[in-house]
């Protein structure tokens, strides 16, 4: 379940300018390398060490060959393609190394990825969060003894 909250902001563009209301996603905490490790470990033959050592290695490649300019495709995940953002001259003699101004990567989902996206459920994140708050006086029963 996807979690997201419902939040108030001000739309400055648009036919419909004004303040309005939206949904906005509430991240749940995030996965480590170290989790997906486990995970796979409980799951294959292969030890924690071994999946640590093949996602090290899976993640220094694709840096590598994306910072090569090479794009790395998955056929379940997606791919990773490198892009530049370069400053428009007036002539091509003008066009060098200097006019890019950034390299950067982007990922984009395969089909099947997209599908499974298309799935996803939504559900309101619950933010009343159980026990005492801040700001809240705590109830003493006088009977009850307090440590020391």
């Amino acid at each position: 379940m996807i979690r997201y909250v419902r939040v108030e902001r001000k739309i400055s563009t648009g036919a419909n300018v004004g303040m309005k209301f939206l949904a906005r996603l509430f991240r749940s905490n995030d996965v480590s390398i170290d989790q997906i490790c486990g995970e796979i470990a409980e799951s294959t033959t292969l030890s924690y060490p071994d999946v640590l050592a093949c996602l090290k290695a899976f993640e220094i490649n694709i840096a590598k060959h994306v910072q090569n300019g090479s794009a790395v495709k998955f056929n379940i995940l997606g791919a990773f393609i490198p892009k530049i953002k370069a400053t428009a001259k007036e002539t091509l003699e003008e066009v060098d190394a200097s006019t890019i101004k950034n390299f950067s990567c982007r990922f984009y989902p395969s089909v099947d990825f997209k599908r499974n996206l298309a799935k996803a459920n939504f559900v309101e994140a619950d933010l009343n969060i159980k026990g005492l708050q801040s700001g809240e006086t705590p109830v003493v029963d006088p009977e009850t003894p307090v440590a020391p």
